[in-house]
C-alpha cells in the first residue's frame, strides 16, 4: 500500500493513498456534519468526501462550524 504526505491544518501527516477525506475527517475524532474541509485553497463538498482520496501534498484545513451571534 502505497503512502502520501499531506498536511492538515499545517501538521505534516503520512496516510495510505487510498484514504478518502471522509475517512481522513473520522480519524480526526469530530463530527463530519460539524465541520467543513477545505483542499488547496478549494472547499470541498461533503458529498464528495467518500470517492474523494488524499493526494501527495495535499494542504487540507478542517474547519469547525461554530454558531454564534
Amino acid at each position: 500500500m502505497e503512502s502520501v504526505n499531506i498536511y492538515i491544518n499545517d501538521e505534516p501527516l503520512t496516510i495510505s493513498s487510498s484514504q478518502s477525506f471522509k475517512a481522513l475527517v473520522d480519524g480526526q475524532g469530530v463530527k463530519i456534519k460539524s465541520v467543513a474541509l477545505v483542499c488547496n485553497s478549494v472547499l470541498v463538498p461533503r458529498a464528495a468526501w467518500q470517492e474523494r482520496c488524499c493526494k501527495e501534498g495535499d494542504k487540507i484545513e478542517i474547519f469547525s462550524v461554530v454558531a454564534g451571534g
